[in-house]
């Protein structure tokens, strides 16, 4: 119990200290929370709803929850808005978040799409302090029995602006040759928080760090079977993950192995988590539908403790919604080349 107690201390600390974001194992599947570039990138309508559970075993919830729709809208335009909730420490620290996120397509082609986007969003974090234990309440024996010396503050709220930028690249290789091969590439990056905003509780010089997210990922149809090999980087000050892997579908399931590393280095010390994904696809005439279950095994020091994550998402795609098109029929604009969209169940 002490362990746990001083694990959960740790995580406390280190998330008033350095405020680093909650990060999702499929990421794939969320993707205006890492890149605003990504907005509409699919075209349609596209909904997507994400809940990880880290640590459950721990005796401190770390849950986290998005919600983001996006759609394609006139004139190269998409827009898209994006809610978050995440709790830390029994849900004692709460911050909840709304975005709203817009890209436009400087080019796009047959062949080549690319995106740039921004968004806007604001963020209000709470924090109870009762339930809270510090460090001079524990004895090494007997644990809790102390009063602590802390005194609470009066501002448990903090709320602020946020602003983000990205842009993606989206290529195609059609192949002539081979009527069964088939290959879409996305290469995107993302700066978030970019004006750097007060995050803390204590502290008026403490702000939250910018965030630089490199991903990328390609979908290669072969012979019915489609390969999605992938790739994500982020940096939040002295904060690094590296997570690299694939998913290998064949209607209408899916299954995929991935790696988290604290860094681009492949070396022991730094190994953070092996990552197995599970899940089912399916098209009903519009809509395509997608269902992913996730486990990340812990393979850093916290893995007797931790016991590894769990990350569930469900994804909608609605192929035919653009917004205001009553509007572009009216003005009777000229259609742009539609792209080669993505060959699997995205």
């Amino acid at each position: 119990m002490r362990q746990l107690i001083y694990i959960f201390l740790l995580v406390f600390t280190v998330n008033i200290a350095r405020s680093q974001d909650p990060n999702f194992t499929q990421f794939f599947n969320n993707h205006l929370y890492y890149n605003p570039g990504m907005t509409a990138i699919n075209g349609g309508l596209h909904l997507s709803a994400n809940y990880r559970n880290l640590w459950g075993p721990i005796p401190s919830k770390f849950n986290t929850s998005t919600f983001s729709a996006d759609a394609e809208a006139i004139n190269k335009i998409g827009l898209g808005v994006i809610l978050l909730s995440d709790n830390e420490g029994e849900g004692r620290i709460k911050t909840n978040s709304a975005s709203f996120s817009y890209s436009y397509r400087p080019l796009e082609t047959r062949n080549i799409r690319v995106q740039l986007g921004a968004s806007a969003g604001f963020v209000y974090k709470n924090i109870d302090y009762s339930y809270f234990v510090f460090s001079d309440q524990l004895d090494e024996v007997h644990g809790d029995i102390y009063g602590s010396q802390f005194v609470i503050p009066s501002q448990d709220n903090v709320m602020y602006p946020d602003f983000s930028a990205g842009a993606v690249v989206r290529f195609n290789n059609p192949n002539n040759r081979y009527k069964d091969y088939q290959a879409v590439t996305t290469v995107g990056f993302a700066m978030h928080h970019l004006t750097r905003p007060k995050d803390a509780f204590l502290g008026d010089q403490a702000r939250l760090p910018r965030k630089l997210t490199l991903h990328a990922n390609t979908h290669i149809q072969w012979e019915g079977i489609v390969y999605a090999p992938g790739v994500i980087y982020e940096k939040q000050a002295n904060m690094t993950t590296f997570q690299i892997g694939t998913n290998i579908m064949k209607y209408p399931i899916f299954t995929g192995f991935w790696f988290r590393n604290r860094n681009a280095k492949f070396q022991g010390r730094n190994y953070d988590s092996f990552i197995f994904n599970l899940g089912a696809y399916t098209r009903l005439g519009d809509v395509r539908a997608k269902f992913t279950y996730s486990f990340d095994f812990t393979v850093s020091r916290l893995k007797t403790a931790s016991m590894g994550s769990h990350e569930v998402s469900l994804v909608l795609n609605f192929d035919d919604v653009i917004i205001f098109k009553n509007m572009q029929k009216r003005a009777n604009r000229k259609q742009s080349t539609r792209f080669l969209e993505c060959v699997d169940y995205q």
